[in-house]
């Protein structure tokens, strides 16, 4: 009973690294997960009757129960037959793969993390780099939004961090999901996506059995009255400007819509706009195929050394960022849009409804154009945009600045400024692009190199909608 067991160092590594997963799968993880459970029943019931938009109870099913629901939906049972035969495959299997796939797109909805952790972390990242601001076409319009119905808010794609202001903006009105690409499924972005409501959308996958699981997780979705947010775009514009609508999700989520049975669909459009969009370079350098394409280790490189910018700006205060607005626009209801072009929804067939949803697509697009801010980095890239290889002196370059905004003011644009101020916001935007090499400044003025010119025309092109 007393003798000594001698074991090679190896052998109790394996031990002790085996009994900390199971003391940590076991014991730590179920009560951390108990606590959160708790502690999101408590968030519930206090802010539940709070919101405009009060939380589904989709929303609080557990991630496992939904995977479970989506990958016995019977419209997915009832393709299972057909999948496995065209796969040459056992109906087990591709059942197995239906559930993997379900496992994969549905969200880990978490109140807790999501009006109190995630809240607090989103505020104190999004103000150590930004100024917000938040403007509305019409305020008192927002209060027509009806927790009755299906809402849907459609924005431009600027930068990857529109998902975290996006839920940061809307955190007073309710809990939103939204689709998110295949960038952010690294560790530790993807549990805290999941959390806050993301699904994980593989925006290349040809596999009709993925497809199908997506498309009947939003519809899904939709029907139990969760809030969507949605990026009209499909991706980030490379350009600066507001690129066509891809209409998949908007179809997805309209499919079933019948205004005699269903509720109602309400599109809230959003146009935001940056003085600095964080992956600026990046955007205008790659296009979406070409960034993925670099693979996870480029992408979770670019990831901490943005994480380390947003620590320096926590520490410093210093919101080098500049400013940030996003403009709320009035609602569209889905049934008064097909009333006023006559359309029977329900009886249309499958190329009759794209038609239709493309066209909803346009107008939804043209809505946010005309809502996207000019920011005052955009008001000063203008002025390169329009003349590139223009020298000027502070006090032409102010002048130039200070006409643009009169243009865009008069074409309805919506123009946020620096504490109100034409100058101080000239000031801010000039010193923001000396110091990023976007303009320089020599002994006959202020010039745009050739080497950051795309930077400068990325800018710029964000309000090209009101000036040409």
């Amino acid at each position: 009973m007393n003798s000594e067991v001698t074991l090679p160092l190896w052998i109790f590594s394996i031990l002790g690294l085996a009994f900390l997963f199971v003391f940590f799968q076991y014991v730590i993880y179920p009560l951390i997960a108990s606590f959160i459970s708790a502690r999101s029943r408590v968030v519930t019931e206090e802010l539940n009757p709070m919101l405009q938009l009060q939380m589904s109870p989709f929303t609080l099913t557990r991630r496992h129960v939904l995977a479970d629901r989506l990958a016995n939906d019977p419209e997915v049972e009832a393709r299972l037959d057909d999948f496995a035969r065209k796969r040459g495959s056992s109906k087990e299997r591709v059942r197995r793969e239906a559930w993997r796939y379900a496992w994969d797109i549905v969200p880990a909805f978490n109140p807790y993390f999501y009006f109190r952790l995630g809240y607090r972390m989103a505020r104190a990242a999004i103000r150590a780099l930004y100024r917000i601001r938040v403007a509305f076409e019409d305020e008192d319009s927002m209060m027509d939004v009806r927790p009755e119905n299906a809402v849907v808010f459609v924005i431009n794609h600027r930068s990857n961090i529109d998902y975290t202001m996006a839920n940061y903006l809307t955190s007073e009105r309710t809990m939103l999901s939204f689709g998110v690409g295949e960038w952010s499924r690294i560790w530790p972005l993807q549990p805290f996506f999941r959390m806050a409501g993301g699904y994980f959308v593989r925006r290349g996958e040809k596999d009709p059995l993925y497809r199908l699981l997506l498309k009947r997780y939003v519809q899904m979705a939709t029907a139990a009255r969760v809030p969507h947010a949605i990026f009209i775009e499909g991706q980030l514009s490379n350009d600066g400007a507001v690129n066509p609508a891809r209409v998949g999700i908007l179809s997805y989520i309209t499919e079933h819509f019948d205004p005699a049975t269903t509720p109602d669909i309400q599109f809230i459009p959003i146009g935001l706009n940056y003085d600095q969009v964080v992956e600026d370079v990046n955007t205008t350098r790659f296009t979406s195929e070409e960034f993925q394409a670099k693979g996870r280790f480029y992408v979770l490189r670019k990831g901490v050394v943005f994480l380390l910018r947003v620590l320096v700006e926590l520490i410093l205060r210093r919101q080098r960022f500049g400013l940030h607005c996003s403009n709320f626009g009035r609602p569209l209801s889905f049934a008064d849009w097909l009333n006023a072009r006559g359309v029977d929804w329900p009886t249309l067939d499958r190329t009759a409804r794209f038609e239709q949803i493309q066209a909803l697509g346009d107008v939804l697009t043209g809505r946010i154009t005309a809502l996207v801010p000019a920011t005052p980095m955009a008001l000063l890239c203008r002025v390169w945009f329009e003349a590139p290889e223009a020298v000027l002196t502070r006090t032409e370059a102010e002048g130039s600045f200070r006409r643009t905004a009169a243009r865009l003011q008069d074409a309805e644009c919506h123009v946020v400024l620096h504490n109100n101020s034409l100058s101080e916001s000239f000031e801010q935007a000039l010193s923001h692009a000396l110091r990023r090499s976007m303009l320089v400044s020599g002994q006959n003025g202020v010039s745009a190199p050739m080497s950051n010119r795309a930077l400068v025309n990325y800018y710029g092109n964000s309000v090209s909608q009101f000036l040409e």
